[in-house]
Parts: C-alpha cells; structure tokens; sequence
C-alpha cells in the first residue's frame, strides 16, 4: 500500500513511536521553534492554526530537525533516511495540529498525541480508496 514518496503503513509505523517520543514534554516546541527559525513559519501557523495543514517537504524535515537526528532515528527503526524524512513529514503536521485543537500551543508538559492512533486513521482512509 503506497502512501507518499514510497512510504506504506510500516515506515510510518516505525517513525511514529521516535516521532512521539520527540514531541512529548515539551519537545513539540522545540520542532516547532525549529521549523520557524527554518523560514518555515507559514507551515508552523497552519499546523498550529485552525485552517488547513501545509506540507513539509522530506528535505525540509531533514534541514530544520538535522541530518544527524533522522540518522539516528533511521539506525533506530532499521530504516532509510530518506524514509524516515519522509514519514516525519507525512505524521508531523498532524501531529501539531492534534496537540494544538484550539489553535494554540499546549503546555510544555503537555502530552503528545498517540501517532499510532493516527495510523489507524491513515489506514482506515486508505482502505476506503478506490481500487484501480
């Protein structure tokens, strides 16, 4: 099942569990501090927002987050690089954008979101597409 750029359920499933972990205890500000000191400012503001999500590109996550932190996590999850960038690309605005329902930042302790739980979500929508 192709998702984005490669990706299926399995390398999203793998990044989300690192992806998770990073965002949790205050960690999704950092990112986001991140991306913005990146000129990616629009894209933080619709994530946080209550519009629609932009993209971030897989190059632009490896830019803002660091080559050596989507190496690390690909050592992790015994996938690509360029998987990884990917995956985090796919899951992130999602991800700020569940944290952030009322538009505004959460909390430094705040809780990140289940991103397996998105998963299923991801999943659901796929099956639901027509076969070609």
């Amino acid at each position: 099942m192709s998702l984005l750029d490669g990706l299926d359920i399995a390398d999203l499933s793998k990044v989300a569990g690192p992806l998770q972990d990073m965002l949790s205890g205050g960690g999704v500000h950092d990112i986001l501090d991140k991306v913005h000191a990146g000129g990616l400012a629009d894209k933080v503001q619709s994530w946080v927002g209550m519009g629609k999500n932009l993209p971030i590109s897989a190059d632009q996550v490896t830019s803002v987050l660091g080559n050596d932190t989507v190496k690390s996590i690909a050592a992790k999850v015994g996938i690509p690089t360029d998987k990884v960038a990917s995956a985090i690309a796919h899951l992130l605005p999602q991800a700020v954008d569940k944290m952030t329902p009322d538009g505004k930042l959460p909390a430094k302790d705040a809780k990140a979101p289940d991103v397996a739980e998105m998963l299923k979500s991801i999943q659901a929508t796929i099956a639901a597409l027509p076969k070609p």
